[in-house]
């Protein structure tokens, strides 16, 4: 199982773990999303499964992926659980599972579902919940 720092579940810069607005940090079916971190840990509120979002953080393998954005249907305002993923095997294994649009990363939540499901990566469960904001990387600044 890998050991997932919080830190890094979203962002890899500074910046987001000073609660500034972090660089580009997670995918959303294809696209790069950055965010601006804050200090919340809602762990143990008794919330109800379906008002959280889900984040696969792979920790230092990759950009982590979420399951939604603002405007998708039932998104729920940037509230979310992290669930941390492992590679059973190599990356290359995983992206072979799952990578549909063969671009070189799980980019899509549909993506990392398969490589789930094909045995190439495994949820090691919830490590996080917590609030963050979800906004589009303008184009060029990946």
């Amino acid at each position: 199982m890998a050991a997932v720092a919080v830190p890094a579940l979203l962002a890899t810069g500074a910046t987001a773990l000073a609660g500034g607005v972090s660089g580009p940090a997670f995918y959303v079916d294809h696209q790069l999303y950055r965010t601006v971190a804050t200090p919340t840990d809602l762990s143990g509120t008794g919330a109800p499964a379906q008002s959280w979002d889900t984040i696969y953080s792979f920790g230092a393998v990759q950009r982590s992926v979420a399951t939604a954005a603002p405007g998708d249907p039932g998104f729920n305002g940037g509230r979310w659980q992290v669930h941390a993923v492992s590679l059973t095997g190599t990356y290359a294994a995983a992206l072979a599972a799952g990578d549909h649009d063969a671009d070189g990363v799980l980019d899509a939540a549909d993506e990392v579902q398969a490589a789930i499901a094909a045995g190439a990566l495994v949820d090691d469960g919830v490590v996080k919940y917590f609030v963050c904001t979800v906004n589009p990387v303008p184009h060029g600044q990946a």
